[in-house]
């Protein structure tokens, strides 16, 4: 169903802007950028006059800015489109993984042969549960959710506009006399794009002593964008002015040898991909166990056994280290039990090409090879979820959390700001209304990103547990998914 899904919402996408040239990703990590090329296959970027020296208004003036020759592209434009990138990668990485921990663990006070309160609860879903399944046991878990990402920093991702604030030197003097060449305006160009993942992961955990289990998590991953660029404008009024030779178009432009100013479709590029993603392997031991309380701790490894070009894995192994807490009360009225709960853990990761750049390959041998990546460090994330569990007697669990990731605290995150051009002027042809401010990259920063989530579970038959929980996304920064779904089932033995 979510792969139909996909493919109906790219389809509306691309046909919204049929006009533009289409072009084939060869993956998904570069739909963006490939969504930037023309027709001709080169990327849209401000082309600047380095290559001959001339003077503004001399001899030979026009036979010189009319030679495509003597321009060379600028890479601003991919650099801004690997800003935007490597956020949706990052952030596609860092998506919760449901809790491999048992829906139902079975408690006894030695002392009384009572069933203890942690018992009654099915426990929490992304929270990590303090207690182990028990010497011998097996879980088997499966689970489901459908992330659509609609926003960017706030901003819906079909509405994105990306600056280049220009100052690029050409090779242009305003007078024999001139010590200092002509700069670029700036310019921008319109972007829409539409990110989609699905991810189902099954789990299964081994008890291997009364206070120490194992897990082991394979997800199948189902990664699509597509994307569109537009109104690419260069902000340089009527581009000949005569009164004023920073206007000139032949200091910047889209199209070498003519006064190309405003391009109003450039590109489209889709992709989708369907793999398995990172094995995750997790190892839990309970330190402290008491009826009202336990604490455990752990680690999570991932293992880069996904396709990081196509977003189906991060690229490199990660580890995180985690301590996990559950506290209970005892049974109040009709068989009711509360069950506070805390984790945190901090997770860092390797080298990837979904941390690195992406640049524009000055000498492609083909047009899937237009860009080139480097390696660069996943951002590392600490993580730390509380809420509560509402045991409504033993078949019935409401869950409630509030889940936050720190982005970013010794590897950054590239991110981008939006900015404005200052004393730009729209050239002919730019649609009306058209603004000069757009995205503009900042470095790699540091941010927070939370979500609430509200789940029950339902006991169905024995050790069959049935999960259903929602995720929704409370602050803007970075890539938003702002209700993303979950199902899942579960089973012990």
């Amino acid at each position: 169903m979510s792969t139909r899904i996909d493919r109906f919402f790219l389809a509306v996408l691309l046909m919204a802007s049929a006009s533009a040239r289409a072009q084939t990703a060869p993956n998904v990590s570069q739909v963006l950028l490939y969504s930037t090329t023309m027709p001709s296959g080169a990327v849209p970027n401000i082309y600047s006059e380095t290559q001959q020296m001339v003077v503004f208004k001399a001899t030979g003036f026009s036979t010189t800015i009319g030679n495509a020759n003597y321009y060379t592209s600028t890479q601003d434009f991919v650099q801004m489109s690997e800003t935007l990138n490597s956020s949706i990668a990052t952030a596609l990485s860092i998506i919760p993984l449901s809790s491999p921990a048992s829906g139902v663990i079975e408690r006894k006070d030695p002392a009384t042969g009572a069933d203890l309160a942690e018992s009654s609860t099915l426990g929490p879903i992304f929270t990590e549960r303090a207690e182990t399944i028990g010497k011998g046991r097996f879980y088997i878990g499966f689970s489901n959710q459908d992330f659509h990402f609609t926003q960017y920093n706030g901003t819906s991702l079909n509405a994105l506009t990306i600056l280049d604030k220009g100052g690029a030197p050409s090779n242009i003097f305003a007078a024999p006399s001139a010590t200092t060449p002509l700069t670029t305006r700036p310019a921008t160009f319109g972007l829409g794009m539409d990110v989609r993942l699905s991810q189902n992961i099954a789990f299964l955990t081994y008890g291997v002593s009364d206070r120490f289990d194992v897990s082991v998590g394979l997800p199948v991953v189902h990664s699509a964008v597509a994307a569109r660029t537009y109104d690419g404008t260069i902000w340089s009024g009527a581009g000949n002015a005569p009164d004023n030779v920073n206007t000139c178009w032949c200091v910047n432009t889209f199209t070498p040898g003519k006064p190309n100013l405003f391009l109003g479709q450039i590109g489209t590029a889709s992709y989708g991909k369907t793999g398995f993603g990172d094995l995750l392997v997790r190892a839990k031991g309970t330190v402290y166990r008491k009826p009202n309380a336990v604490v455990a701790i752990g680690a999570d490894v991932r293992f880069p056994t996904g396709d990081a070009s196509n977003y189906l894995g991060v690229g490199t192994t990660s580890v995180k280290p985690f301590v996990a807490v559950s506290f209970y009360t005892k049974r109040l009225q009709n068989g009711i039990v509360l069950s506070p709960h805390f984790d945190a853990g901090w997770q860092f990761s390797g080298k990837s090409i979904l941390g690195g750049a992406l640049s524009l390959n000055p000498a492609p041998a083909n047009t899937e090879s237009l860009f080139t990546a480097s390696k660069g460090y996943v951002p590392d994330v600490f993580s730390w979820a509380g809420g509560v569990e509402v045991a409504l007697g033993k078949r019935n669990t409401l869950i409630a959390d509030i889940l936050g990731n720190q982005i970013g605290w010794i590897h950054g995150m590239p991110d981008a700001r939006v900015e404005n051009a200052g004393t730009a002027m729209a050239p002919a042809g730019a649609p009306p209304g058209a603004s000069d401010a757009g995205l503009v990259s900042v470095g790699n920063v540091s941010f927070g990103q939370y979500n609430g989530s509200f789940g029950y579970k339902l006991k169905i038959a024995g050790s069959l547990v049935a999960n259903f929980n929602v995720l929704v996304r409370l602050d803007n920064n970075g890539l938003t998914a702002r209700v993303v779904p979950l199902f899942g089932l579960g089973y012990s033995f």
